[in-house]
């Protein structure tokens, strides 16, 4: 008797066991079929529901599932209106989700594929406006090295791109705005010049000193930093024993700065300064992020 009630629970065990196994087959098969039936619905979306499904995550601030819906509209139906403008607005929730680079590129090939756009000026003003955040804590010391110089990139790809973009549309209504930012991008950069070419200067490097002043007066020439660099000009010339050059600097400093405290017979404020790119971070988009 015993025997028998030990034969029969083995196999009730071995029956559990291939009922586990069955279940778990049939799950992973009704998985897969509502995956499959899932792909096929998504395919089978037009390009309208899918640029409106889209447009609905970009207004409700939802940017990773912006992206894959915008994403899905380019892969399935890259022309017509709707491409057009969904290429636009998936460069904008690529910039909004910190995707820089990705941002950056998809502009770009909008730029190239779609020149006559309604929104094109937008495009080229977006471009700029990610260069100009994606610098956001630069500048944090003004020790020059080549680490930092690069770290001054992404800012004077922002000028730049903002000067092309008030060349292209001077009546854009995003013109005001890039102006704005470009009157601060070029004052802390010539700012930060100004600072290196003291720090040479202070170390002796009179020739390293002069070239970063030369950048400053004729890259940032409105910059509030040009009295300055052509002061330090004019004493590095001296400390080289070039007088003429020295004098010359110091002619045009008269001639555009009379007041400056160089004329005076004042030395030069050596000590550099450390400063963010936070200062000139006006353009917060709420009071509670200042």
């Amino acid at each position: 008797m015993s025997v028998f009630i030990f034969v029969v629970y083995i196999l009730m065990k071995k029956i559990y066991s291939l009922s586990l196994i069955l279940i778990l087959l049939v799950s992973i098969s009704a998985c897969k079929k509502s995956e499959k039936k899932e792909s096929v619905e998504v395919t089978r979306y037009s390009a309208e529901t899918l640029y409106n499904k889209a447009k609905k995550y970009l207004d409700l601030e939802v940017w990773d599932n912006a992206i894959l819906y915008y994403k899905s509209l380019r892969n399935q139906y890259p022309f017509g209106r709707y491409a057009e403008q969904g290429s636009l607005e998936l460069a904008y929730a690529f910039y909004r989700s910190y995707n820089m680079e990705l941002a950056i590129s998809t502009l770009e090939r909008f730029i190239k594929n779609y020149p006559a756009h309604e929104h094109l000026d937008y495009a080229y003003y977006l471009k700029g406006l990610i260069y100009f955040e994606s610098e956001k804590g630069l500048m944090q010391r003004v020790k020059p090295s080549k680490a930092t110089d690069r770290n001054q990139e992404n800012s004077k790809l922002a000028f730049v791109s903002f000067k092309t973009f008030i060349e292209k549309f001077p009546n854009s209504n995003y013109a005001p705005d890039a102006e704005l930012r470009m009157i601060h991008i070029r004052d802390k950069l010539a700012a930060y010049e100004l600072q290196v070419a003291k720090y040479y200067l202070r170390r002796e490097a009179y020739i390293g000193s002069i070239n970063r002043c030369k950048y400053v007066i004729e890259s940032f020439q409105k910059s509030n930093s040009v009295a300055d660099c052509i002061a330090v000009m004019a004493d590095s010339y001296k400390h080289l024993g070039q007088d003429d050059l020295s004098g010359s600097s110091m002619q045009v400093l008269q001639s555009n700065f009379p007041n400056h405290s160089y004329l005076k017979g004042e030395e030069i404020d050596l000590d550099t300064h450390l400063f963010s790119f936070k200062d000139m971070w006006i353009f917060s988009r709420s009071k509670s992020e200042d």
